[in-house]
């Protein structure tokens, strides 16, 4: 009787640990709301590799201009992260690239992952990783309309 009740237990609660074990070796694919809530990007593979693309932007007011990136073009659907897959010490999926700041062109060394929580730290650095900072992107799942702004110019409407 206790092998049997074991063996269902093993079986009822294996696929949770399956899917608890896997979440920090899934690739962040998906919309996120930057740390600071004014942008929203769609990370995507493109070929072996994830890249990021601005695909929303928060105004402070309706009819404000469409910000520009530092060559005077709009940051609306540009590409800002490139990374590819790399493992970490523990066997973690960590993906390994650069970051653009589409205000000023700078570009920096940046490593992204899932955390256990499902959100997505980006750790971007210039040479030395312990010299950088990690930002913590959530998801985002509300609506950017088609010419780029958030739906309702409002950051925290994600739901």
């Amino acid at each position: 009787m206790t092998t049997r009740l074991l063996t269902a237990l093993v079986l009822l609660l294996a696929p949770l640990v399956a899917a608890t074990a896997a979440t920090p070796n899934q690739a962040p694919i998906g919309r996120w709301i930057t740390a600071n809530g004014q942008a929203v990007v769609q990370i995507a593979p493109c070929g072996d590799n994830l890249c990021g693309q601005i695909v929303g932007i928060a105004l402070a007011h309706p009819g404000d201009p469409m910000p520009s990136n530092w060559k005077g073009q709009p940051q609306c659907g540009e590409t800002i992260i490139n990374t590819a897959p790399s493992t970490d010490a523990n066997g973690r999926t960590v993906w390994k690239g650069s970051v653009l700041d589409p205000r000023n062109g700078n570009v920096y060394q940046a490593n992204i992952k899932l955390d256990s929580a499902n959100h997505l730290e980006l750790h971007g650095y210039l040479v030395v990783p312990l010299l950088g900072q990690t930002q913590t992107w959530t998801p985002y799942a509300g609506r950017t309309l088609a010419d780029c702004h958030l739906a309702a110019n409002f950051p925290a409407d994600n739901g």
